[in-house]
This record gives C-alpha cells, structure tokens and sequence, in this order.
C-alpha cells in the first residue's frame, strides 16, 4: 500500500515530534504493508513551517536514516495546502510541493468554515493547472449535513481523500456515517492515514484495507489503497467510478408525514 497524506518528516509541522517518533511511524507503516509515504507536511499561512529547499533536505535525510535503521519504505515528497481565499489566489507564486512533484495538489479547510461553493474552489484550483485532492473530506460540518457537496466537487474534477480512521468509526459516528455514505455512492477515491504520531493517530491502514474490501470488493480496495496512490505518485490520471449522488432513505412514517 501506499500512503499519500502522512505527517512523518520529524520537528516539521504537528506530526512526529522527533526523529525517534519518526522512525517509529515507519515501522509501524511498514508492518501495516505500507511500502511508500507521502510526506504532507502542513502548508500554513500563520505558521512558519519548513518549506522548499529546506522541506526536501529534510526528505532526503530521513530516507537516510530509514534505510540506516533497516525501515524498508520509501518517503516522498509533499505538503497539505490550508486554503485561504489569499493562497488560492497566489498559488502559482507559493514555495510548495505538490503530491511527489505531480499535477496533484493536496488541499484542507476549515472543519468549521468550508467554503460555501465548494466546487467553485475546485474549479479555480483547477484552472491554475492542477488537480485538487481533497483531504479528509468526511471531517467538514458543511459536507456531513450535506454530502452531495462532494458529488459537486467530483463532477467539477476533484478527487476525494477519506482518513482510514474515519472509515474505522474512530471519530464518531457522524464521521463514520458519512464516510459510509461516500464509500456507498462512490465518492471516495483514496483513503490515507493522516497519521501524525505513533501513539495517536499512528499510519495504519490494514485494517480499513480489509474492512473495504469486505463490504465492497477486492478491486474496490486495491484502487482506494494502493492503484490511485501509485498513478498519482506518477502523475497519471486516476480511477475514477461513476459517482452517484447521495439519496437520503426515508422511512414510511417520515414519507406519510411529509405527504
């Protein structure tokens, strides 16, 4: 498996406070069958994170020191872009990186203040030459009272991210229940760890590997866990199934009533 949305890299960001931390992430990924990471060290306005040159020293280091410690995976580069109204608008200007360098942009927002049009932000990314993957789209209040707001950004281009742990019901059974809801209807395309310790929220994917292709299907699992990650990671285009909107089931009592 492959892991495109990890905070790994020590004393960059929230994540792995130090090296030791670090490395054991990695373990932990690599018994997990994780074989590649994506690091996604945050991209902040307010917060003076390391960036650029800087970022990509600290890769090439820490792939040293795994390869020193016998850690047979592979870190590549990235950053998890926080949207503003400013960043979006300066995008090409900014000092980030991309998902390994490809066309695929990985972006956050605000649990609490989504932007309305969300697929309107979509599209302007887009315009700018890159794709946007939405990350952990099953954590925003807008998208969890509505979800049809991803089927909108799907058909607008995006691609959609779901943290493992979501699916797990790990963070309650609102996120839980959407996540359902997507996975149902086909609009999720990858799902990540978002790991950022190895304590809590530790890099671990197995487990919802299983879950999905126990509910779905081999080749569903393969595509959320492994094949997306590889074609992003080469910067090919992914696959994407025909997404349906979501159908809020009623029962007869609530159907009578609304008569």
């Amino acid at each position: 498996m492959i892991d495109i949305h990890c905070h790994i890299l020590p004393g960059i960001d929230d994540g792995a406070s130090n090296l030791d931390e670090a490395l054991e992430m990695a373990r932990i990924a690599q018994s997990e069958g994780i074989k590649k990471i994506v690091n996604t060290s945050h991209f902040h306005p307010e917060f003076k994170y390391k960036m650029g040159e800087e970022l990509l020293d600290e890769v090439n280091r820490f792939n040293v020191a795994l390869k020193a410690n016998n850690i047979d995976i592979e870190v590549l580069l990235g950053n998890e872009i926080y949207y503003t109204d400013e960043i979006i608008e300066e995008l090409q200007e900014l000092n980030f990186y991309t998902l390994n360098n490809s066309k695929y942009l990985l972006i956050e927002f605000s649990p609490m203040n989504t932007p309305k049009k969300l697929a309107d932000v979509v599209y302007e990314v887009k315009l700018k030459g890159y794709t946007p993957v939405l990350a952990h789209v099953e954590r925003y209040n807008d998208i969890i009272d509505n979800p049809n707001i991803v089927y909108d950004c799907i058909k607008e281009g995006a691609i959609i991210q779901v943290n493992a742990s979501s699916i797990l019901g790990r963070h309650g059974k609102e996120i839980k229940k959407v996540s359902d809801i997507l996975l149902d209807n086909n609009m999720v395309h990858i799902v990540a760890s978002d790991a950022h310790g190895s304590q809590r929220r530790r890099p671990q994917l197995k487990e919802a590997y299983d879950f999905v292709k126990s509910k779905y299907s081999k080749e569903t699992a393969e595509n959320l866990f492994k094949n997306n990650q590889s074609l992003i990671i080469e910067n090919e285009d992914i696959i994407i199934p025909m997404a349906s909107m979501y159908e809020e089931k009623r029962g007869l009592f609530s159907k009578l009533f609304k008569r």
